[in-house]
């Protein structure tokens, strides 16, 4: 499997995380964190370096985006730098690993996996083999080329609002979705910065219903015609990109127990014949990562008409 999905000769690394769950790193770049106990991946990536690459030690992943190392008895989430007690961190880690056992998505079609590591080993792997991609949405590149803004203040929920705004706009620019002084051509200007400004007076914290409601305000300030909604889970997920529409999710687990700051989100712009989705994780070099649905806590949909 690792080899499919990797799309690698290189030999690969597994490294432990917490409760049964690796990272499997393929050099310079293409990664996969894998659940060994049902022998599920949950998320991976065949160009993007592993967001564990240069860590060690006690190590943890708490779902998409959240990826944390111990540091002097702090658990430190290595893309952001916020941090928390190890101690109460690694119960909220044990307990993330038990959910993902229960929930995490097989992947579609059958793939052997190969010889998996209990801990620090390497793994030559098979030839590579084909793409696994299915579908991308219509002009996809308006995703991945978007400009990113700075997503280490759990902002990233209007992070990937900006994004798919960007789409939109640029996908029909003389409808004019983005207010002009947040265009540069057919992208985002790095300033002002548009993700605040969709955010507004909302909190740093964000899940599906308040980014939603707020793509849909900045489309009737700008008289645009427009659908949006929310769901709970990965319900409708696919049926967006299957009709060339984004979708921002977020992780089925906020970042810390004491709700301070919601779970991480990504926008979905495609799907693998895995059943998968093909996401931006909303920071620059991360932008096709491959997202186990399983994993999805809510998502927002939105449209022009």
């Amino acid at each position: 499997m690792a080899a499919e999905l990797l799309q690698t000769r290189a030999e690969v690394t597994a490294r432990p995380l917490q409760e049964g769950l690796e990272v499997w790193e393929a050099g310079a770049s293409g990664y996969m964190v894998i659940d060994t106990t049902t022998r599920t991946p949950l998320e991976y990536s065949t160009t993007a370096v592993s967001p564990f690459h240069s860590s060690s030690g006690e190590l943890s992943y708490l779902g998409p985006g959240l990826y944390f190392a111990n540091r002097a008895g702090r658990s430190v989430n290595l893309f952001t730098g916020r941090s928390f007690k190890s101690s109460a961190h690694r119960v909220f880690a044990r307990e993330t690993a038990e959910m993902f056992h229960e929930k995490a998505s097989p992947l579609r079609h059958t793939t052997e996996l190969g010889k998996a590591g209990t801990g620090v080993g390497t793994h030559a792997l098979d030839p590579v083999k084909s793409s696994d991609v299915l579908s991308r949405i219509t002009s996809y590149s308006y995703i991945t080329g978007c400009y990113v803004y700075p997503n280490t203040t759990g902002i990233c929920g209007w992070v990937a609002g900006s994004i798919v705004t960007r789409y939109w706009h640029a996908r029909s620019s003389a409808r004019k979705l983005l207010p002009s002084k947040f265009r540069n051509g057919t992208n985002l200007t790095s300033s002002p910065n548009f993700a605040t400004y969709l955010q507004g007076s909302n909190s740093n914290d964000s899940w599906a219903q308040p980014v939603a409601d707020r793509l849909g305000w900045n489309a009737k300030n700008q008289n645009v015609a427009a659908s949006w909604s929310w769901v709970l889970g990965n319900i409708g997920m696919f049926s967006e990109v299957e009709k060339n529409r984004p979708v921002i999710v977020f992780g089925s687990l906020p970042i810390n127990t004491n709700g301070s700051w919601g779970a991480h989100a990504v926008v979905g712009y495609g799907e693998t014949r895995g059943g998968w989705l093909i996401t931006h994780y909303g920071w620059k070099g991360y932008t096709d990562i491959v997202l186990n649905g399983g994993l999805i806590g809510s998502n927002a949909k939105f449209q022009l008409n």
